[in-house]
């Protein structure tokens, strides 16, 4: 059912295929979509793979969420909604150096979760921050979590000045081969202009849109609250090792929130970065049989609002 309602939410985008242009700035995506430009049918394609690489990120997530039992009972919620969260506007329809780099958020994620009751902990720090680093070569603006896997690390260990410095070498290493590379084909100079055209940005902009283009949002935004103040009022009956999955989800979301003001193209591109924290969330919400008519309501008008969006 995941795997249908990923393909069934982007039919409408398949069906009404309209050009656009990859934004590719970072190595790994300058070189990805320079080959996948020259085949036939290339965006549609594109999206098709997008929605299959959306799915296996659906389906990883959740499979984190249960082997690490963060929610109190096993559901496919938090895929489910980490699917519809990334097909509201035609814009999530397409192949993006942001939709591939959230791969990287996840897998980055997985690996801290087992922070906690690690025996070998450096190897894990090391782990989460090469995935990081590899999301970095395609899209620079991947580099906002930094903070994020630093502050992480503190959450779920202690603060050891040996996490944080094998954290940054494990960001490093990607982005060091990366550098040889280039230099060793002369095209250092290519990659420095494109690190500072990336860099360039207009941070805390303003949103553009109109008010109909929000509505999910003004859905979603309460709750999220709703369920973050449940989440808090049974903060301390949890593990502890689920209280700091849960506070490294807060502060995820809050990184995702801030990504959403330095894209420099157009916010719903990294709205997949906000996803992953958001599902979670929201599937806590639903996940209860309580005011179980106004939740599936709800969830309709979710639906609806997809295939209003990608038809309009």
């Amino acid at each position: 059912m995941l795997l249908i309602l990923s393909l069934a939410l982007k039919v409408p985008c398949i069906l009404s295929v309209k050009n656009y242009s990859y934004i590719q700035t970072a190595p790994l995506s300058q070189f990805i979509f320079h080959y996948f430009a020259r085949m036939d049918n290339h965006i549609l394609w594109g999206e098709i793979i997008s929605a299959v690489i959306i799915f296996l990120q659906a389906w990883l997530l959740n499979y984190v969420v249960s082997q690490h039992s963060i929610l109190y009972k096993d559901t496919f919620l938090p895929g489910l909604f980490y699917v519809l969260l990334n097909s509201f506007y035609p814009q999530q329809a397409e192949l993006t150096p942001q939709i591939i780099s959230n791969t990287f958020i996840i897998l980055l994620f997985q690996r801290l979760c087992f922070l906690y009751e690690s025996e070998k902990p450096l190897l894990i720090v090391f782990d989460a921050g090469m995935y990081l680093g590899l999301g970095i070569l395609f899209n620079y603006d991947l580099s906002v979590f930094l903070p994020f896997i630093l502050i992480s690390v503190v959450i779920f260990t202690s603060f050891n000045i040996r996490y944080l410095i094998i954290s940054l070498i494990g960001i490093s290493v990607p982005l060091y081969f990366t550098v040889v590379f280039s230099y060793l084909n002369n095209n250092l100079n290519e990659l420095i202009f494109f690190v500072k055209q990336s860099l360039e940005k207009q941070l805390l902009r303003t949103f553009n849109g109109d008010f109909i283009q929000f509505i999910p949002w003004i859905i979603l935004l309460p709750i999220s609250l709703v369920s973050g103040f449940d989440l808090q009022q049974h903060f301390f009956r949890n593990k502890v090792k689920t209280r700091r999955i849960i506070q490294s989800i807060g502060l995820m979301f809050l990184f995702g929130v801030f990504s959403l003001f330095i894209e420099n193209t157009n916010f719903i591109y990294a709205l997949c970065y906000l996803s992953v924290p958001m599902s979670i969330v929201t599937a806590y919400f639903f996940i209860s049989e309580k005011r179980f008519l106004m939740k599936e309501l709800l969830f309709i008008v979710l639906i609806a609002l997809c295939f209003y969006y990608q038809w309009k």
